[in-house]
Formats: C-alpha cells, structure tokens, sequence
C-alpha cells in the first residue's frame, strides 16, 4: 500500500493529514506503533543473546554491540512509546482495553526501567570480554517483564480488536476506508 500524502474522505473533499493522524499511522494505511514495536523488542533479547554467547566464547565486541543495543533499544522505544500513547489516549477510561492498555504499558516502562540498570550496571565495564552474570540475570528480568508486557499487546490487538478495522473493506463496498479511526471501548 503506498503512502497517501492527504487524506481524502468519503464525499471527494481532501486535506492534509492531521498530526495525529500521521501518529496514528493513518498515511501508511496501518497503526503505526506496531511498526516501531518491534526494534526495541528485538534488541532488548539480543542483549541478552549477545551477553550469554560471551559466557560461552569471550568476546569484548559483543559485550559492547550489546551495551550499544541497550542505547538502540531507548531510542526506539521513544518512537514506540509517542505512538502508543497516541493509541492509548484514543481509548475509553475505564473500558476493558483501557486497563488492558495500562497493564501493557506499565510492564513495558518496568521493562526500560530495569534495562536502564542494566546500562548503568555494564558502563564502565562494557569492553570486557565476557558479561557478569549480574547482568545476565537483569536482563533475564528485564526481558521476561517485555515478553509478558507485548503479551498483553497481542491481547489488545488479537482478541480486542484494538486499531483494528473490523467494517467492511472499501474491496467490499464499506466505503473509502480512509475515515479517521474513532476512539475504542
């Protein structure tokens, strides 16, 4: 699907895009935090990837590619968090995918929380070549709280339905399917 550089609504008319709209992922025709989700989560496990192959193979280069995916890791979660309180400011208070949003949410600033110790914890020894077992076992934590937080991301996406559509596609005559997406129960 290609980027639509303004939005047009059912009756014809056109304009530009919203700055919540571009948030939202709206342009793209998809959410867009799904699409940021997904860096800061892969680095955060290959934190923990590189550091224990160190405990089996001494390397320094992968003890400091992981001090440096810790420092990715925060600059994509800046990207995932903007969208998804984009998202979350878009549902009803007090509805179920509201508590469910706000679970998901905690677990993942819990998450960068203990990856920020993890930073301090490995600075000033980030070029030796093999991870403490300190570390390890932070970011044994910090990774087992990310996968129960994208967890309930995946409860909100799969079985709540949120940001998803579920009218009928323009393919099926349910219209342009360019309207704004309205906030969720």
């Amino acid at each position: 699907m290609a980027i639509k550089l303004r939005f047009t609504n059912s009756s014809g008319e056109t304009r530009n895009w919203r700055l919540l709209e571009i948030v939202q992922g709206q342009p793209l025709g998809h959410p867009s935090h799904a699409l940021f989700v997904h860096f800061p989560v892969a680095f955060y496990i290959g934190v923990l990837a590189f550091d224990l192959l160190t405990r089996l193979h001494a390397n320094a280069g992968l003890v400091f590619a992981a001090t440096l995916l810790i420092i990715g890791a925060f600059m994509g979660s800046a990207f995932a968090v903007l969208t998804g309180l984009v998202d979350y400011f878009q549902m009803v208070p007090g509805s179920k995918k509201r508590r469910k949003g706000t679970q998901h949410m905690i677990l993942q600033l819990v998450t960068f929380a203990i990856f920020v110790v993890a930073l301090i914890l490995r600075w000033s020894d980030r070029h030796v070549p093999q991870a403490s077992w300190g570390w390890i076992l932070v970011e044994l934590i910090g990774v087992s709280t990310l996968l129960i937080g994208q967890y309930l991301g995946g409860i909100l996406v799969y079985e709540m339905a949120m940001r998803v559509r579920t009218g009928r596609s323009r393919e099926a005559g349910g219209g342009s399917g360019d309207e704004p997406i309205p906030p969720t129960r």
